[in-house]
């Protein structure tokens, strides 16, 4: 079962059609750029304040990469997935669980880079000037603690994002599951902006840093509470919405795009 599963996730990875760079569309050219200078500013203005953390970007840049590939397989003219005698369901399951690893896969190489990178400008620190080298101050320790509750949401949000996402790539009408796009981003950065508006300032920075700002917030357990259910919510009904989309009607394979 878990050989299959993985074989199924292998020949998913293998139907993204290769990037054209030849003759791309000046109109989708643009609207990537716009989209993708977009998603740097609301990050930046969002979460970053005299720190930015990078698993609060990552949350939001590692699961648009992962849907933008889930869209260019489902719609891309490289689609050997077809080939293989399976059901619905099972495309519609492991399409759900292919974004969720791609996300983690990205979110792993990048730490194991940055880690590398972190070893190697220690180590060279260390060689030139051992002298510069201090120990951790007790601090440290304690503002990790301390922003446990911003974790969690920012894992609420992956979550939020991930099946959101991914049930509205199973929309076939390319206007709609663009437009789709666009109004769940926008609800999702505007929400993020006016809870970034309430929160408290941080007595470590005195300014508003996002993660440990909401985990001294007083409301922070109830909100974190509504979110999970949300969280929790969405993720059914994203499931459920994807069924009816892809699986609930008998309708012919995903036709190719422009």
């Amino acid at each position: 079962m878990l050989k299959r599963l993985i074989a199924y996730q292998r020949l998913l990875l293998n139907s993204t059609p290769p990037i054209n760079m030849i003759s791309p569309s000046s109109l989708k050219a643009s609207l990537y750029f716009v989209a993708i200078c977009m998603m740097v500013f609301m990050n930046f203005f969002i979460f970053m304040g005299t720190e930015l953390h990078l698993n609060t970007t990552l949350v939001i840049i590692l699961p648009a990469v992962s849907l933008w590939m889930i869209n260019r397989i489902l719609y891309g003219d490289h689609r050997l997935f077809d080939t293989v005698p399976v059901s619905r369901k099972y495309t519609l399951l492991n399409v759900f669980l292919l974004s969720i690893v791609i996300s983690v896969i990205g979110y792993l190489m990048f730490f194991i880079a940055f880690a590398v990178l972190l070893c190697a400008l220690f180590g060279f620190i260390y060689l030139t000037s051992p002298q510069d080298i201090t120990s951790t101050p007790p601090e440290v320790v304690l503002n990790i603690i301390d922003k446990t509750k911003g974790n969690l949401l920012i894992l609420c949000l992956f979550i939020i994002i991930i099946f959101s996402g991914v049930a509205i790539t199973f929309i076939k009408n390319k206007k709609v599951r663009y437009l789709s796009f666009a109004g769940f981003s926008i609800t999702v950065y505007s929400l993020l902006y006016i809870l970034k508006i309430i929160l408290p300032i941080s007595p470590t920075t005195g300014d508003v840093e996002f993660l440990e700002s909401f985990s001294i917030m007083p409301q922070s357990n109830t909100i974190l509470i509504f979110v999970a259910i949300g969280t929790i919510i969405i993720s059914i009904t994203s499931v459920f919405m994807g069924y009816k989309i892809y699986v609930g009607k008998p309708i012919p394979s995903f036709h190719k795009e422009n």
